[in-house]
C-alpha cells in the first residue's frame, strides 16, 4: 500500500498540537499556584509566557502543528473535487494559519492573541460547514468520503457555534480584544462554562481531523 503523504501531514499537524498541550498541562502552574483544570482553564493559557513553564513547547507546537496541516486541507479539497470542497478549503488554511498566528501571538499579547484565536473560531466553523456540504453532495458515481463522516462534521460544527455563541455576549461592543481573557475576571470560576466549550472545539476537531485523515 503506497504511502499517503497527506495523510502523513495531517497526523504530523493533529499529533504536534495535542502533544504540546499534553506536556506544557502536565507541569504548569497558574498565577494562584493552581494546576491546569479542562473545567476552568482556557487552552492559550498553557503559551501564556512567564506563568506556563513550557509556553514555549506550547507555542512553538501550535505554529508548526498549523501550517502541518495545510497541506493535508488542501488535498481534501483536492479529493471532494467541488465548489464545496474549495470553499472549505480556503476557510481551513486561513484556520489552520490562525493555529500558527495562535502560537506567534500568545496571551502576552491579548489584542493580536485575541484576533488570531477569534479568527481560528470563526474560521474554523466554516470549514467544517463546507466540507460537511461537500462530503453530503458528493456527485453519483463519486463518493470519495462516505456520509457517514458528516457525524463528526456536525458534532464539530456545533461545537464552534456553541462556543462562537457563547462568548458573543461577554465582550462589550467595541471592546479590541475578543478572546476570553482570564485576568479580566475577578475570580476564576471553579467551572467555566466558556472554558468547557472551548475545550469541546479542540476535541470535536481533533475527531474531525483524525475522521477525514482516514476516511480519505
Amino acid at each position: 500500500m503506497p504511502v499517503n503523504i497527506f495523510r502523513i501531514f495531517g497526523l504530523a499537524g493533529t499529533g504536534l498540537a495535542i502533544l504540546a498541550i499534553l506536556f506544557s498541562a502536565l507541569g504548569y502552574r497558574g498565577k494562584q499556584g493552581e494546576k491546569f483544570s479542562l473545567i476552568n482553564h482556557f487552552i492559550s493559557e498553557l503559551g501564556e509566557e512567564g506563568v506556563s513553564a513550557a509556553a514555549w513547547v506550547f507555542n512553538y507546537g501550535l505554529f508548526l502543528g498549523g501550517l502541518f496541516l495545510i497541506p493535508f486541507i488542501i488535498n481534501l479539497g483536492v479529493v471532494l473535487h467541488s465548489v464545496l470542497g474549495w470553499l472549505g478549503v480556503v476557510a481551513g488554511i486561513i484556520a489552520a494559519l490562525s493555529v500558527s498566528a495562535v502560537g506567534i501571538f500568545p496571551m502576552n499579547n491579548l489584542q493580536a492573541h485575541g484576533i488570531a484565536a477569534m479568527t481560528y473560531f470563526r474560521s474554523g466553523l466554516v470549514m467544517v460547514f463546507f466540507f460537511g456540504l461537500a462530503i453530503q453532495f458528493q456527485p453519483s458515481g463519486y463518493l470519495v468520503i462516505l456520509p457517514s463522516a458528516n457525524w463528526l462534521s456536525l458534532a464539530a460544527f456545533l461545537a464552534y457555534a456553541a462556543f462562537l455563541v457563547g462568548i458573543t455576549p461577554k465582550k462589550p461592543k467595541g471592546d479590541p480584544v475578543e478572546a476570553p481573557d482570564p485576568d479580566g475576571e475577578p475570580e476564576r470560576p471553579r467551572v467555566w462554562l466558556l472554558a468547557i466549550l472551548e475545550w469541546l472545539v479542540f476535541f470535536a476537531t481533533i475527531l474531525w481531523l483524525f475522521g477525514m485523515t482516514f476516511f480519505i
